[in-house]
């Protein structure tokens, strides 16, 4: 699915060609998957019934990230200035550190940056809208089936699921089961793989 309102670095990536992966759903909680000349957009649109600053503050505030976007615990910080950093620093055994790179910021209405070493990146965007506030998100990717094989759609559609309770001030915890249903749904669009019993 194309969006209309991409700006120009989105459009000049866009191939021209129908994926067959390109997520049909009209249903503006699911994220789309486009093919582009250099990779792959995922996307999502949420209207969220909070001003602005309200959702700019749950994306780019440490302890506020910590309640919603990622499915383990981490200790974050926030560099925001472009050439700043997001750190993630995830706690425990199998604990990793994702690092991202701050390419261009514009409070509060537009962040984006590098996400881990994949080549990827991510732009957050925040439109104020009657009764709140539309979000879209883009994560670009390099190479599409790694995003399907990773599950990078479902992960960030179940991050997303717990933006609107964490703004409402009712912050929920991961939830894997959650994850293996969205899983489950975005196989069946071919944008994830099956899940396994």
């Amino acid at each position: 699915m194309t969006d209309s309102r991409t700006d120009s670095r989105t459009d000049s990536r866009t191939d021209s060609r129908t994926d067959s992966r390109t997520d049909s759903r009209t249903d503006s909680a699911q994220g789309t998957l486009e093919r582009t000349v250099d990779g792959g957009a995922i996307r999502f649109r949420r209207h969220l019934a909070f001003p602005v600053a309200e959702v700019w503050s749950a994306i780019t505030d440490p302890a506020r990230l910590a309640d919603w976007w990622l499915p383990f615990d981490a200790d974050i910080t926030v560099d925001l200035r472009v050439g700043g950093e997001l750190l993630f620093a995830g706690r425990g055994d199998d604990a990793f550190t994702l690092r991202c790179r701050i390419l261009r910021l514009e409070p509060p209405t537009l962040l984006e940056h590098t996400h881990g070493g994949s080549g990827s990146t991510m732009r957050w965007e925040l439109t104020e809208v009657d009764g709140g506030c539309e979000l879209r998100v883009e994560h670009h990717v390099l190479d599409v089936d790694e995003a399907v094989q990773g599950c990078w759609a479902v992960g960030l559609h179940t991050s997303l699921e717990r933006l609107e309770p964490l703004l409402a001030g009712r912050p929920v915890p991961w939830d894997w089961s959650a994850f293996a249903a969205s899983q489950a749904d975005y196989a069946a669009a071919g944008l994830a793989p099956q899940v396994r019993s």
